[in-house]
């Protein structure tokens, strides 16, 4: 069955060696990681030393001598009414195959594991799962599955319907990476997909290029289609103590054994965003090379690293989706959305969707024009206007802002209480909690010295978006203004 290789670090002798169990399957080679190790800290900054085994053995339970199904070939018949045509693709686990259903004489696209895999305890279960889940989920973003099915000669088989496109991971093969319109209209797609995806309540736990199917629609336009719910399970699953998910995809808690969540998911679109415009993973090299980026080192801004005059929001949204604290990413995959949103209409195009499709494409527009006039009449007013992290961090501001705290930019760890306006408005950390806890408009006054003698009052308003849904939860927003001078000091 599968190799082993065993890596060691001669570097630390203490370390203490762990194992990490990791599968490929079907056709996109989904990596399993079963990585029982301690949680990562300062006091063992260097993840321990990983045993490698390809899955095929663990958990196997291996058929009696005739019981393995046989191959499938063209001309056989899957659960009484499925002929195979041919193949589409192969993978580690298993096989996709072209069938007609011999009745409505049409072409589907059919999901057959690999015949040694057919008595494997664990693999019939991920495939039950995967056929479950993503049956119960209608979004134009995301691959259904018509029918499911136990034939007695091949075992289990799922029916999806065949698209005409190519594989995510196949296009940036080609194309090295996507230019910063496709990227966005691509991450668009798949965000509206793992939106609605998390308001079932269910986490996806594998999002990647191998995972996206790239689909032309009859009017010429992109359609991109999230498949593969293999590893997705509930959001208020409690996690059995494994890591399960493709290494360069892994959030920094995942690794430390911590259940899948709606936050993983969103570090994976923020790898995933990142690697669109660079045409890599951030982290690349060994399993354990990457597995210890996770969990130490930061993503590099993609602006750097492409000669693109990339609008630095795509930088942002790359940094906060791949923070390696959880609490510091975006709330939920609406935000992740909003300045998506943000940095298209900055770069010209908007995400809309045409009469008549039901693909999203990037288009420029009235609207486009409009939410860029937005921006800009945002940018330029004279009142000062930010929108801060529930702990203070500066996610937008304008120059009004900026100069009023004394900043001429803002960096990705500024947050409001080390600036200046803490020293004249103390309660502002107890505020900024009080907005965040219970979503109430706090107003105050308090007093600054504006030069020669003279002390102005100000007004602050510190509000939270209306509801837990809208596009920018999670943030909170601070307007200034001042009311006049109180005080002059006499010559």
């Amino acid at each position: 069955m599968g190799s082993q290789a065993e890596i060691t670090s001669h570097d630390n002798p203490q370390l203490h060696r762990y194992s990490v169990v990791l599968a490929f399957n079907d056709a996109t080679k989904n990596g399993i990681l079963t990585l029982p190790v301690p949680s990562h800290t300062d006091s063992d900054p260097v993840l321990p030393s990983l045993s490698l085994d390809i899955l095929g053995q663990r958990g196997k339970t291996t058929p009696k001598s005739g019981e393995r199904p046989p191959s499938a070939r063209p001309g056989d018949v899957i659960g009484g009414r499925y002929v195979i045509d041919g193949q589409i693709g192969r993978g580690g686990m298993g096989r996709v195959l072209k069938v007609r259903h011999m009745v409505l004489d049409k072409a589907f696209a059919l999901k057959l594991p690999k015949a040694r895999y057919a008595t494997d305890v664990e693999q019939r279960e991920r495939f039950y799962r995967e056929a479950r889940l993503a049956s119960s989920l209608d979004h134009v973003n995301i691959g259904s599955i018509v029918d499911f099915g136990d034939d007695p000669n091949f075992g289990l088989f799922m029916v999806m319907n065949l698209l005409d496109g190519i594989a995510l991971k196949d296009k940036l093969k080609q194309d090295g990476r996507l230019s910063p319109r496709t990227a966005a209209d691509v991450m668009t797609q798949i965000a509206e997909a793992t939106r609605y995806v998390h308001s079932q309540g269910i986490v996806h736990g594998d999002i990647k290029p191998d995972n996206i199917l790239l689909v032309k629609t009859a009017d010429r336009h992109r359609l991109v289609k999230l498949l593969d719910f293999g590893l997705a399970q509930p959001q208020s699953s409690k996690g059995d103590g494994s890591v399960r998910g493709t290494p360069a995809y892994l959030a920094p808690e995942r690794i430390r054994k911590e259940p899948a969540s709606v936050a993983s998911d969103i570090y994976a679109l923020g790898i995933l965003f990142y690697e669109l415009l660079v045409g890599t993973p951030p982290f690349t090299g060994t399993t354990t090379d990457i597995l210890r980026a996770h969990l130490d080192d930061t993503v590099a801004p993609p602006s750097t690293l492409i000669a693109d005059d990339l609008d630095e929001r795509a930088d942002l949204i790359v940094l906060r989706a791949t923070a390696k604290d959880p609490g510091d990413r975006h709330p939920n995959v609406s935000s992740f959305l909003y300045e998506l949103n943000a940095f298209c209409d900055m770069h010209g195009f908007s995400t809309t969707r045409r009469r008549g499709s039901d693909s999203t494409t990037l288009v420029k527009n009235a609207a486009s024009h409009a939410a860029k006039a937005g921006a800009e009449l945002f940018e330029l007013a004279p009142i000062p206007l930010a929108a801060v992290s529930r702990d203070g961090t500066i996610r937008m501001a304008n120059h009004a802002f900026l100069k009023f705290i004394g900043q001429d930019t803002i960096t990705e760890d500024l947050r409001l209480p080390q600036t200046p306006l803490i020293k004249v408005y103390p309660r502002l950390v107890q505020d900024l909690a009080t907005v965040s806890s219970t979503g109430t408009t706090v107003k105050e006054t308090f007093t600054v010295s504006s030069g020669e003698g003279e002390r102005m009052n100000v007004a602050i308003i510190i509000s939270a978006p209306p509801s837990d849904d809208c596009a920018n939860s999670g943030e909170i927003h601070i307007a200034l203004h001042p009311l006049g001078c109180t005080e002059t000091k006499t010559p």
